[in-house]
């Protein structure tokens, strides 16, 4: 190999550590990697988060009052020398049920410590990004945060279809005006050469027990290459289109032990949408849906079925989730030392089964990416989700294919 070639250039990807906070009833995941945020670096904690489409960060805009949070650490932007700003408008962006954060926007060097450091030529990686600087916050779920900031790594940031009553997860606020923020971290990756075009994906993979975890852009577990335990979860987006950057696919069945909540309809159009939050822990959504399974798995503790997705023998895939995954002891904040199920409500997300850290803990979970060049550019867009039985853990996924997944052999 010509030794002027950078590892870097040659888009080999980039893996870096995961650690984990304590579990907080509040919905959010307790995973977080350190990045450094401005240069000098401050080291943060910011999770990769799959359910918004944006970055935001903790800052020294907030007053004493304010913005408090269990990571307890804030970016102070004027000691960085490399941030500058791009509106001190304050603006309000919606977190759903948590309420909202007021933020400024500025534009400040992420600097990603690769868990092998020689895995690049320099040992490290930079991403230049917008960033929302959040100046005030409140809120019980916002204390109980185990992170300083969010990097979103939605399925697209395309919102030109929203036509729709705006409905927020966890999003930018639209605008009749042009919006002046750009948040495209994954796609910068690949601008950079970081990212292979081949290798268009993002993977999760954590451990509980040890409480380490890895996040890969542009590299999969080559463990799992003759994995048959796995399905594939085509994107098709979310039908409150204000929220189509979530990464959705159609789901056919939910279930309580032998009570069904959802059955597969007669229409042809997916009714409901599942979903992998790498921002959150808990199962969430349609209100009527989450009460009910919290209220049967409370009282019954009964397996929960999933059917979603299919086997290359065209059989529908299948999640069985046992009380011993979704009930989880919370370990800080509301409900310290209680054993809880964590199913939640969600107002305004109709027809929606989410969940993040309570059932990725148990799987192997690869987002896909499609990357089309036109010769000046790259334009990223979703193809879906990839979920793999653990190697030594709960069979969740209790259909099998008859060949491997197609990302390890594409």
């Amino acid at each position: 190999m010509d030794k002027s070639l950078s590892v870097k250039s040659e888009g080999k990807g980039i893996t870096i550590s995961l650690g984990r906070g304590p579990y907080q009833n509040n919905g959010a995941s307790p995973w977080y990697a350190y990045i450094g945020l401005g240069t000098t670096a401050q080291p943060l904690k910011f999770s990769f988060d799959t359910g918004s489409n944006f970055i935001w960060v903790t800052s020294s805009l907030c007053g004493s009052d304010t913005c408090h949070h269990y990571g307890g650490k804030e970016f102070v932007y004027d000691k960085s020398t490399s941030f500058s700003w791009i509106s001190t408008k304050p603006i309000d962006v919606d977190f759903g049920p948590w309420g909202s954060m007021q933020v400024q926007t500025g534009k400040d060097i992420f600097t990603l410590t690769p868990d092998i450091l020689d895995q690049m030529d320099n040992g490290l990686v930079s991403v230049s990004s917008d960033i929302y600087l959040a100046e005030s916050y409140e809120g019980s779920q916002f204390e109980e945060l185990d992170w300083d900031g969010g990097i979103g790594i939605p399925s697209t940031t395309d919102l030109s279809d929203v036509h729709a009553v705006y409905q927020s997860y966890r999003g930018m606020v639209p605008s009749k005006e042009p919006e002046p923020t750009s948040f495209h971290f994954v796609q910068s990756l690949v601008d950079q050469g970081v990212v292979n075009a081949k290798r268009p994906y993002v993977a999760f993979l954590t451990d509980i027990d040890s409480k380490r975890g890895q996040v890969a852009f542009g590299q999969l577990n080559q463990d799992y290459r003759e994995s048959r335990e796995y399905l594939f979860l085509p994107w098709e987006p979310y039908s409150i289109a204000s929220v189509a950057y979530i990464w959705t696919s159609p789901l056919t069945t939910f279930a309580v032990g032998d009570e069904k909540l959802i059955e597969e309809g007669d229409s042809s159009e997916p009714t409901y949408f599942f979903s992998l939050d790498s921002g959150s822990s808990q199962f969430k959504g349609d209100p009527s849906l989450m009460n009910e399974a919290f209220k049967l798995t409370s009282l019954y503790g009964k397996d929960v079925t999933i059917e979603l997705g299919k086997t290359d023998r065209n059989e529908t895939g299948k999640l069985v989730i046992s009380s011993s995954i979704y009930d989880v002891l919370i370990e800080e904040g509301d409900g310290k030392g209680k054993s809880i199920s964590q199913f939640a409500p969600l107002d305004g997300m109709k027809d929606l089964v989410l969940v993040g850290s309570v059932l990725m803990d148990y799987l192997y979970t690869v987002y896909e990416y499609n990357i089309v060049s036109d010769g000046s550019q790259s334009l990223i867009t979703p193809v879906g989700m990839w979920i793999f039985n653990k190697l030594d853990g709960p069979k969740i996924i209790t259909t099998k294919q008859d060949s491997v997944a197609r990302i390890f052999h594409s």
